[in-house]
């Protein structure tokens, strides 16, 4: 069985794993140890199957609960060398860690794991693809300001693809609790995606269009799912695409079945 299973997903917090013959990977631990329990037992997950967790960047939702939560799995932490030196001086246990190279493959129990570069303002984030034994690809890209053709190249290849949709653009222009400097940073090259910007990055896809997207990492102050949903469904109609679309909660966990 292969299915994925969103914890969290948000501005807030966010975790997620890839389960795939009986094995689990974790991505990202923004939860604290209790929570992210907490939600896997709900989910009918036995945490304690995670091989490995995965860490895209250092920022505090995607970061705060991984050291303790590796520590209590007895689970290494993959990443780049940047992102491991910021984990291993903040934490307070012992972490296994293992660095991982942009665009070189790795092999981790049932998976195969490439990780390749995004753009984030954080020291050397990656977004990932994930192999499984099955035939069943998931491309992670989230937290990133742009689509670039690099980035494309792995999105092409994810049969099942986390996309971040982070904001709508009138929305984050009209927040008045937002800063001019936080705004420029949230829409700039190495902020988040817009909902357009996620849907274009699916446009470039062409005829090779997924089976599934997850739109993820919305902002509770500048998006509205139900907004993106119409967006989705709008789109789906205008170009004759009949991928499963689902829209990512900061609280409510759900587990996506892929095969």
């Amino acid at each position: 069985m292969n299915r994925i299973h969103i914890l969290a997903s948000g501005s807030k917090a966010n975790a997620y794993i890839i389960e795939a013959e009986n094995s689990m990977i974790l991505i990202d631990q923004g939860l604290s140890f209790k929570e992210f329990s907490s939600r896997a037992e709900k989910l009918g997950i036995d945490i304690f199957r995670i091989k490995a967790i995965l860490l895209t960047h250092e920022h505090e939702d995607h970061i705060k609960g991984v050291a303790y939560t590796a520590y209590k799995l007895d689970a290494p932490v993959f990443s780049t060398a940047q992102t491991l030196e910021i984990l291993n001086e903040n934490a307070k246990k012992p972490i296994h860690s293992r660095i991982v190279e942009k665009d070189r493959k790795i092999k981790l129990g049932a998976f195969e794991i490439t990780p390749f570069g995004i753009m984030h303002d954080a020291v050397d984030p990656v977004g990932y693809l994930v192999s499984t034994p099955c035939g069943e690809t998931v491309c992670f890209a989230t937290d990133t300001g742009k689509i670039t053709n690099r980035m494309m190249t792995y999105i092409n290849q994810g049969t099942n693809i986390i996309l971040e949709a982070n904001h709508d653009p009138a929305m984050l222009y009209q927040n008045r609790k937002y800063p001019p400097v936080l705004k420029e940073r949230i829409r700039g090259p190495y902020g988040h995606l817009s909902n357009d910007q996620s849907l274009e990055a699916l446009d470039r896809m062409g005829e090779n269009h997924p089976k599934t997207v997850i739109f993820s990492h919305l902002s509770e102050e500048n998006n509205s799912p139900e907004m993106l949903k119409n967006l989705v469904i709008d789109f789906k109609k205008a170009h004759s695409l009949d991928f499963k679309a689902f829209i990512a909660n900061q609280n409510n966990p759900k587990s996506i079945l892929l095969s």
